[in-house]
């Protein structure tokens, strides 16, 4: 497949669903002002992102996490690159062969540098694509294969969120510390394992993230919130904790609100903004926006694609972007919902054109092949159905 371009006529969000769609394995090299990634897919799915460099400079992108983390040291890593280069084993085989690091932990380190470095590609307002088809090697034992509308709707979950974490938190460089005598108020997981569950009135291991009032004064924190909170030691940045509690800078930074919410932790230090760098940053997140507007392109990507495979015609498929400004998060799935409609309906009468009459239910259009599972709820958790009325067989969406 020939797919090479610029993310100003095609979006990153439509070239991760066409290689997904037709499970295609190679690598996507993208890049933007000097900035260089290289994104890994096997059948489809994504199994690794990183800085493109030479191979050696791969190695050490893996080790530099695994030292910022304080997994490793500077001289454990050393001695495991040259094992490596001896021995040509993976990376995580070595290590995990010293006894330096178990299986999982590696398989945590590697999930950890395919989410950052994706979730900031996503970010890219310009750049250069070009995907080559082939073979790919990686640690099949460490990685877990992550599919396109998986990361897809993280990364558009962490844009619409990142707003307003970061008017509360706005560099990666705050320092955060404990407020003296709230680990007394803290209840731990492990410690009411064996309660009896008539007096707890709350989901304590449900969805909801946020520190939970318990007995009184006391709370409960999830276990993301207690990894971040017992490394709060007032000289930590949120950069190390994003490392080192292999969490990410965004959910590092939204555990630390929530914990801020209940007055467990305070920032001691922040870091002054000048007014031009303020301005920097506001460009930045307008150019966010971007990403929204390529998932809203990706439905119409679909549609072309569908409307070539209907007329039988083959082309190149042109998009026009335009730019957007930053929306309300109910307003922008509006508009998406509106734009994946159209594509359900162009969807169903390719279905009627093969099989002679509409289908029934939605997974009906999945089951043919013509569009994804993840189409059927996007953007919404609600999913489209399939309906007859006065005007005939209808796709109607959520609330309608």
């Amino acid at each position: 497949m020939a797919l090479k371009g610029t993310l100003k006529d095609f979006g990153l969000s439509d070239i991760f669903q066409l290689i997904a769609h037709q499970r295609k394995t190679g690598v996507l090299h993208l890049g933007d002002r000097g900035k260089d990634v290289a994104v890994t897919f096997d059948d489809g799915k994504v199994v690794g992102a990183e800085p493109q460099t030479d191979k050696t400079k791969e190695k050490e992108k893996v080790g530099e996490i695994l030292v910022k983390s304080g997994i490793l040291d500077s001289e454990q890593l050393t001695r495991a690159l040259e094992m490596q280069d001896h021995t040509m084993k993976k990376l995580g085989i070595v290590l995990s062969e010293q006894k330096l690091i178990t299986p999982e932990t590696f398989s945590e380190v590697l999930a950890f540098q395919v989410r950052e470095t994706l979730f900031k590609v996503f970010q890219w307002t310009s750049g250069s694509y070009r995907f080559e088809t082939g073979k790919v090697s990686y640690d099949h034992q460490f990685v877990t294969p992550l599919s396109a509308e998986f990361i897809l709707m993280e990364a558009a979950r962490i844009i619409d969120e990142w707003p307003v974490v970061k008017k509360k938190i706005p560099s990666l460089e705050v320092i955060f510390a404990q407020i003296p005598g709230v680990g007394d108020r803290i209840v731990r997981k492990s410690q009411i394992e064996g309660h009896d569950e008539d007096d707890i009135d709350i989901d304590i291991f449900g969805e909801d993230e946020a520190p939970k009032a318990f007995d009184d004064d006391a709370i409960i924190l999830s276990a993301a919130q207690e990894k971040v909170f017992d490394r709060i030691d007032g000289k930590r940045t949120v950069g190390e904790l994003s490392y080192e509690t292999l969490m990410g800078d965004f959910e590092v930074s939204k555990t630390l609100v929530e914990l801020m919410s209940f007055g467990l932790v305070k920032p001691t230090s922040v870091p002054a903004v000048s007014p031009k760098e303020d301005a920097a940053k506001e460009r930045v997140e307008r150019g966010k926006s971007i990403f929204v507007m390529a998932a809203t392109l990706a439905a119409l990507g679909a549609i072309l694609m569908l409307s070539f495979y209907a007329l039988g015609l083959t082309g190149t498929r042109f998009l026009a972007f335009s730019q957007v400004t930053w929306e309300k998060a109910d307003t922008v799935r509006r508009s998406v919902a509106t734009v994946q409609k159209k594509r359900l309906e162009l969807a169903m009468e390719v279905y009627r054109m093969e099989k002679g009459s509409y289908p029934t239910v939605m997974d009906d259009l999945f089951r043919g092949e013509l569009i994804l599972f993840s189409d059927i709820t996007y953007p919404y958790a609600r999913p489209f159905r399939i309906t007859k009325n006065d005007m005939g067989t209808v796709i109607v969406g959520p609330g309608e």
